[in-house]
């Protein structure tokens, strides 16, 4: 009697969201061609229906951000050239976008069909200025908006060390609040930082060494082609547990509760709230001053005169900061 191969652990390297859907970034560099067909998912015990598709096939959505500033100016033919050939080797029909990492951040081209116009926009970029690696990725991630969580793929090759004074953890959190991976390729003394920012999102950081050896690069296509997406209906109540089975692998993992937007900046929160109470109060006071006001004496109509007046409270002011567009 033939018993069937013990299922082995499936690597899960990210959990993204976005539009009432959940996907779960896996890794299938160990299970062969042919089990790569379908996934079995349940979620707090009830199975659900699941697609399983390759994160490199058509219908992806790529942002390259190369680091154009002054400081990086020795890496960015390397740079230019993995971006290039990135772009060469991705599916027929990838959307595809640059934005240069230099101040002030911005997209050197609209959104693109294929694979041409983006290469002539990469061999136009010169090294100058100053990095702003924080906008640019704010920036990339905001591209390409109806794309499905996990959909959306921002490659960036960069010598800076971080992403100005946002940490990783914050980088990691937009990403994945946005569905989108994360794919760094760097030197290696930035590891440390650019891993933390990247593998929460599904993603990985790269390392190169220096100099910079073009053919080092290659290893970016080639681990995105083991990077699978396990698609299925975000359940109404987070967390959850999700058991996901491809093949002979399984994996258990928890999808998180959304995160809070405002996370991060609990004084502006809390002046916000006290801005409205304070409000509320005065409009109360108000109210209840002018109950209580006193009857005008009968007489003349001439006799008395009676000026009233409304007190108003400011409202605060809220502005979003715009990133500007090429």
């Amino acid at each position: 009697m033939l018993l069937p191969p013990a299922a082995a652990p499936l690597p899960v390297a990210g959990v993204l969201s976005g539009g009432g859907e959940t996907t779960v970034v896996v890794d299938l560099a160990t299970l062969a061609g042919a089990d790569r067909r379908s996934a079995r998912v349940t979620v707090d015990g009830h199975t659900v229906d699941a697609d399983l598709l390759p994160v490199m096939s058509d219908g992806l959505s790529v942002a390259l951000v190369v680091d154009a500033a002054e400081a990086g100016a020795g890496t960015l033919p390397a740079w230019l050239s993995a971006a290039a050939r990135f772009v060469l080797e991705a599916p027929i029909g990838t959307d595809a976008v640059v934005v240069p990492d230099r101040r002030p951040a911005a997209a050197l081209t609209a959104p693109k069909l294929g694979a041409a116009g983006v290469v002539e926009a990469l061999a136009t970029v010169r090294p100058e200025g100053e990095r702003d690696t924080a906008a640019a990725l704010a920036l990339a991630r905001g591209q390409f908006p109806p794309a499905a969580a996990g959909r959306r793929l921002v490659v960036m090759y960069t010598s800076a060390p971080a992403a100005g004074d946002e940490t990783a953890a914050r980088v990691a959190e937009e990403f994945r609040r946005d569905g989108t991976m994360l794919v760094v390729v760097g030197t290696a003394a930035a590891g440390d930082y650019w891993s933390a920012a990247a593998t929460a999102t599904g993603g990985f950081f790269a390392p190169v060494g220096e100099p910079v050896v073009v053919p080092a690069l290659d290893q970016v296509e080639s681990t995105l082609r083991d990077r699978y997406l396990v698609r299925f209906p975000t359940p109404d109540a987070l967390p959850a547990r999700a058991s996901i089975t491809v093949g002979t692998l399984t994996a258990e993992t928890i999808l998180p509760a959304p995160g809070n937007a405002n996370r991060g900046r609990p004084f502006a929160r809390t002046l916000l709230i006290a801005l409205a109470l304070a409000g509320t109060a005065a409009l109360v006071i108000v109210l209840i001053a002018r109950t209580r006001r006193p009857r005008p004496p009968a007489g003349p109509p001439g006799l008395t005169s009676v000026f009233t007046g409304r007190a108003t409270v400011p409202g605060t002011t809220r502005g979003q900061t715009r990133v500007p567009w090429l």
